[in-house]
């Protein structure tokens, strides 16, 4: 008999694999987990439960499932997270934090949206807090992307869809810190390198996008850039 797994990420990686064995992972249900896991091999629910210290919905979330809550448990809203209306919040909690970004993620996938204008339209149908809740707390469209690449391996706004996005959604410094990480970790030479090589590769915004929002010439921009990026300049 193989030994019993204890640390959370242990505990993770075992029911993730099992549930992938089981073929539930398009909906993990924990009754049928506890029906068909392989005993003294996998966790079982309760002592994933215990160990990690999450419910078994934001668990299955946590794992990257798409788990219907409303089917199996009832619905999957932001009253889940503690109980208390989101106006009642402690959005400095970093596990609250993470809570509700596993929420805003999960309604994302769910829903297939790639557009901000869809997040926003519909958050408080989705999770229980509103845009413009989520916008006051920091949880912006750009750490949504990346989060949401993290989370499920692959990138919220794929080929084909990418000039659906509308950077007017974007403050300044939220574009000019997108363009600046990317010229930064790739080694960017110039803006038309940017452009030419690496724009369309991470989904971020034409060179132009800056130019006109900011009003400044090529030479101008690309001085901000390095700034913004404590680069050398040149």
């Amino acid at each position: 008999m193989a030994r019993q797994k204890t640390t959370p990420e242990d505990i993770k990686q075992a029911l993730k694999k099992e549930i992938i064995r089981l073929g539930i992972q398009d909906n993990p249900s924990r009754t049928v987990y506890q029906k068909k896991y392989e005993r003294g091999v996998a966790p079982s629910p309760n002592n994933a439960i215990k160990v990690t210290g999450m419910k078994w919905q934001d668990l299955m979330i946590d794992l990257g499932f798409e788990y219907d809550g409303k089917k199996n448990s009832g619905n999957v809203s932001g009253r889940n997270l503690t109980g208390l209306k989101a106006t009642r919040y402690n959005y400095d909690d970093l596990k609250i934090r993470k809570e509700i970004m596993d929420r805003i993620l999960w309604a994302i996938k769910k829903n297939g949206y790639t557009r901000i204008e869809d997040y926003k339209k519909n958050s408080k149908r989705d999770i229980g807090i509103s845009y413009g809740t989520l916008q006051r707390h920091g949880f912006t469209w750009k750490d949504i992307i990346v989060a949401y690449k993290e989370k499920y391996g692959e990138p919220l706004i794929k080929n084909g869809e990418y000039e659906r996005v509308n950077w007017n959604q974007f403050t300044n410094k939220e574009l000019l810190d997108i363009v600046t990480k990317v010229v930064k970790d790739n080694g960017c030479t110039s803006l038309e390198n940017y452009d030419k090589n690496y724009r369309l590769k991470y989904r971020t915004p034409y060179s132009s996008v800056l130019l006109k929002r900011f009003d400044v010439t090529v030479p101008e921009l690309w001085r901000m850039i390095q700034i913004n990026g404590d680069l050398p300049i040149k």
